[in-house]
Parts: structure tokens; sequence; C-alpha cells
């Protein structure tokens, strides 16, 4: 029996001469085609066939021996019901019932299957006639014109009904950046008295470890000298390129120059931003930028 392959189409097959198979895969998981295929809250939505038409009767029992009434309104005014009885009821795999149309159409049994893979589910309805007459004659009414439309609807609201994945973002804010350094006493000098740093700590907790810890004026990261860490060891001066956005990179060059920082010239690189580097006494660089847009931050 031929099956369909990809997304968006209904294939139709007749393996024997009482039968006709519909074949269909849905961008969906199993677990939610069976719960727009089993609950009447869903059905209306999507099981209609032609457009203009409604479902105003939407009655199941789902379980073995329970009966199904489905009643369909045409934009014309016409009334359709099918009526039906479950057989075998196996969420969310397999689903076994009757169906009649009444006015002398005879019963069939409707066999339908959903195996999913890759997240993608295949859905498998066998139709199984009393006759092939009967068979070719439910071909003619248009019911697989009928029932490609209902799997399109279908396709589009399980879309709609596909809860969000969780959600992974996770909070985070950076605030303290390691700065390799041979002498801390030397560093915490330059960091304070020069460029201006806040001391936050300088503690000892443990024989051989020492942490000192700075916070630039205005800013919500502070950088981290420390010796007995091995978790945050570098080669000294290894840091390169931090950067330290200001208002006005002359008065701030100036300020550093006049505390003693060697300072580089100040370069316009276009577009409102500038910028002028400096390093520390081990060779750690740091970078003073100003962007035009952002003097309001200040």
């Amino acid at each position: 029996m031929a099956t369909a392959s990809s997304t968006g189409s209904t294939r139709f097959t007749t393996p024997t001469e009482l039968e006709i198979v519909a074949t269909r895969v849905f961008d969906a998981p199993r677990w939610l085609v069976w719960e727009a295929w089993t609950n009447p809250e869903h059905l209306p939505h999507w099981m209609l066939g032609s457009d203009g038409w409604t479902m105003p009767v939407c009655e199941l029992d789902l379980r073995p021996g329970g009966r199904w009434r489905f009643v369909w309104l045409g934009p014309d005014g016409t009334e359709m019901e099918m009526t039906g009885e479950y057989r075998t009821v196996e969420p969310p795999e397999r689903l076994v019932s009757t169906e009649s149309w009444g006015d002398g159409w005879p019963e069939t049994l409707n066999t339908l299957t959903l195996r999913e893979e890759g997240g993608h589910t295949t859905i498998t309805q066998r139709t199984e006639y009393p006759s092939i007459d009967a068979r070719d004659a439910a071909m003619r009414t248009g019911m697989a014109d009928g029932m490609s439309a209902s799997f399109d609807r279908l396709a589009g609201y399980l879309v709609s009904q596909v809860p969000p994945g969780p959600d992974l973002t996770v909070a985070m804010k950076l605030e303290l950046v390691p700065i390799p350094v041979a002498d801390l006493d030397r560093a915490r000098a330059f960091y304070q008295d020069l460029a201006g740093f806040a001391v936050d700590v300088d503690v000892r907790p443990a024989p051989g470890v020492r942490i000192v810890q700075l916070t630039p004026p205005g800013s919500a990261c502070s950088i981290l000298l420390a010796r007995g860490l091995p978790d945050v060891e570098m080669p000294v001066g290894s840091q390169r390129g931090l950067h330290l956005v200001v208002a006005d990179i002359q008065q701030a060059r100036a300020v550093l120059v006049e505390r003693g920082v060697e300072m580089g010239e100040v370069v316009d690189v276009g577009r409102g931003v500038k910028y002028a580097g400096f390093a520390d006494p081990d060779g750690n660089t740091w970078t003073l930028q100003e962007m035009a847009w952002r003097s309001a931050d200040f």
C-alpha cells in the first residue's frame, strides 16, 4: 500500500476491493493528533469537509461500546448526520469504530492508526465497505475531496495547538572579571589610586589565598585580583581589550592622565565612536570607549 512520504498531502489508495485507505503525515506529535481526533472541543474546528460547513453537534463516548454522533450543516442549510460505535480505543495509537450515514448507506468499519517518527505523525484511516459497489458509490460522493479539505484544516489547527516549548532563557549578569597580575599590592594601587576603581573587598579567607575585588565607578561588573585560586589563574598580563564606556572620552582621558595613567591618544573611528587605550603595570590592556548615543546613560 502506498503511504504519504511528506507533510502537506493526503494519499488515497484502494488496496482491496472493499477498502479505501487515506494516509497523511502531520507535523505534530502523535498525542496531539489523537487529542484533535477524539476530543469534541477540537473536532468541530477541522472535521468540516468543504468550506462553509459547520459541525453544530459533536457527541462522543470514547470507550469500547460507546457511541458517537456528528451533525454537519452546509452553507445552503443542508444537514448531514453520521453515527457509529467505538469498537477499539487504544490511545494514542489505534481507534476502531463503525460509521453509518443513514439514508440507505451501508455501515462501514473504520480503523485509524497513528505512528510517530521524528516529531511527525502519520495517520492511516482504513475504511472497509460491505461490497465493492458500496465502496465505489462512496468515492463518487466526493468523500476524498472532503476528507482532504478536513485534513488540510487539521494540519493548520495542529500548528495552533502545539504548546510552546519550555523557556530555556537563563538570566545572567556578568559581575566579575579576573585580571592576571604578578603583584597584588601593586595592581591594587594602580586600579584604586590611578584608575579610580573602588575597593569592594580585600580578604585572605585561607592560608595562601587573597582576594581583591574592585569596581569601576558606575559599573555593575567588578574585577578580581587573586592569589591562590587555581580556577582563575591565567598568564600575567594576558587579559586584553576590556572596555570602559564613558560619557566624554576627552574628559575621562584627561583625568586618568592627571592621576598618572599612561594613556594612548583618542582615536575617532566615526559614527560617534571614539577609543583611547591604556595598560596596567602587568600589561593587561583596557580601552576607554565613547559612543555618542550612549551619553544619556550617564
